[in-house]
């Protein structure tokens, strides 16, 4: 079956569109997956004529077989397919007197977009077990996948070239596809049983500026400390000509390239998320949605290194400063903690883990959760909601008294001691010092804070490093789950409202 797919492309290529006036953007192309009911795909394309109508059908068992037609204006047509329910394979028929096109072996499931950095460009070829996860992946025809090239632009751009057409597991390419990507449509589709598309657009090194559309900077300006440069070229040619597509959610992993500047990045990605949702409902014909769900990865453990250095901050502003998903800036999201999931001895250097099985299977946990409403899903690790400061002591209080905490060390926490000031911590001036966890209960931790001395007490931390511990090292996680507490600081020892707490 693998090598079949490669022979089915040749002639796919060729009988396509051909010399057509009448043609369908890009993106399209045989063996897609296009977005399922309640939902309706969108189809665009160009044509010669103009006014002219194009004329649209799914046909295949299942498919209504309605048609649907649209005008051409400027050049340009777009037009919605009628909702499927059925999976499919369906052919997609699309005509006018331009010419003729169809689209062969089209599936109806759920569309993802996946986008980011490095970590999310990072092929399958080269996580733990590659080979025997590759030829379990050969086990899934009904996830499909494609590749954006790697092009960037000055101006937003209309058509864009894929590296990967659309294609089933095979051989020739997914041991190049998106590691964390596809394992995440894996796990998926073991659950909701349906065809997963997966559009892949990422490149390595890039900061978050480089996807984000202009109004982004026009809302961060106040966090703005230098120039645009390079602001929106990925946007422009990897994101933009996508826009009309129907998609039923995002996933992201980035922040490396941003790392050391953790005050603008938590304005930036929260506007990014809300741009890109304005803008793909907009496109689309308001098919996808406006708040359609948005997952991501919290940046993993990195160096063999006890410094502190850029990462908590910044795994801290990939919450919006809240600590959580989904909260008031970034609501219908959801985030796959990865600081416990360290690599030292990666071939490709420690900033690329291997373990992307781990970080898709808590996507998976949260898009249950958050973008299926499959609420009793838990997704998230025990978040702090209560202190009290004791003679020495600071007691912690997790999930408003619902965690079940599982205590696999004493290490990870730090106090903030204050001479002068008894209501905050002041980075310049106070000192952070390790607390010891010291005692526990279900729901309850104690540190020990004597190494404060006569200093107060005004502030916590915890997993505040580069890469707080070794691999599923860290204190905390759910005894339950098996789900990490995420990093954490408090600067005045007012916890966040945190998160909504399920059971």
């Amino acid at each position: 079956m693998a090598s079949a797919w490669v022979l089915i492309f040749v002639f796919a290529a060729f009988f396509h569109q051909g010399d057509c006036a009448l043609k369908l953007a890009t993106y399209f192309g045989d063996h897609m997956v296009l977005q399922r009911a309640p939902q309706q795909a969108v189809l665009w394309g160009t044509a010669d004529t103009e006014g002219d109508t194009i004329t649209a059908k799914v046909t295949g068992q299942g498919s209504q077989g309605t048609t649907v037609t649209a005008k051409v204006s400027h050049g340009k047509w777009k037009l919605e397919l009628p909702a499927q329910t059925g999976k499919g394979p369906f052919t997609v028929d699309v005509s006018s007197s331009d010419g003729h096109v169809m689209l062969h072996d089209v599936l109806f499931g759920d569309v993802w977009l996946c986008s980011g950095q490095s970590n999310m460009y990072f092929g399958f070829s080269s996580v733990i077990n590659a080979t025997a996860e590759l030829h379990h992946a050969l086990q899934f025809p009904d996830i499909r996948f494609t590749r954006a090239k790697l092009v960037q632009s000055a101006t937003p751009q209309d058509t864009m070239a894929f590296d990967i057409p659309w294609t089933g597991p095979n051989s020739r390419y997914i041991g190049s596809s998106s590691a964390v990507c596809w394992l995440f449509a894996e796990y998926l589709h073991e659950k909701l049983k349906y065809p997963i598309g997966l559009v892949e657009s990422s490149w390595g090194g890039t900061p978050v500026e480089a996807w984000s559309p202009p109004q982004v900077f026009t809302a961060c300006a106040q966090h703005n400390k230098r120039a645009p440069n390079g602001h929106g070229v990925l946007y422009n040619a990897m994101i933009h000509p996508l826009l009309s597509t129907t998609l039923y959610g995002a996933l992201w992993y980035q922040g490396e390239s941003n790392s050391g500047r953790a005050e603008q990045y938590g304005c930036q990605i929260s506007n990014m998320v809300k741009q890109w949702r304005t803008q793909f409902h907009q496109q689309s014909l308001h098919q996808t949605s406006n708040s359609f769900p948005f997952g991501y990865v919290q940046l993993a453990g990195n160096a063999n290194t006890s410094l502190v250095g850029a990462f908590p901050g910044e795994r801290w502003a990939q919450t919006a400063n809240y600590g959580y998903n989904p909260n008031p800036a970034m609501p219908k999201t959801f985030m796959a903690v990865a600081m416990d999931l360290p690599d030292y001895n990666s071939p490709r250097g420690t900033i690329h883990p291997r373990y992307k099985q781990d970080v898709a299977q808590r996507l998976v946990l949260g898009a249950l959760n958050v973008a299926y409403g499959q609420k009793d899903v838990v997704f998230q690790g025990p978040f702090p909601s209560a202190f009290m400061e004791g003679q020495h002591t600071l007691e912690i209080q997790y999930d408003h008294g619902h965690a079940k905490l599982t205590v696999r060390n004493n290490k990870g926490f730090e106090v903030c001691c204050s001479v002068s000031n008894m209501t905050h911590c002041d980075d310049r001036h106070d000192a952070w010092v390790a607390a010891l966890l010291t005692k526990h209960q279900t729901s309850l931790v104690t540190l020990g804070t004597s190494r404060c001395g006569t200093r107060h007490v005004v502030g916590v931390r915890y997993e505040w490093r580069t890469s707080p511990c070794d691999f599923k090292q860290c204190s905390l996680y759910d005894s339950a789950s098996g789900l990490p507490a995420p990093p954490y600081i408090s600067h005045d020892l007012k916890p966040n409202q945190g998160p909504e707490i399920i059971g």
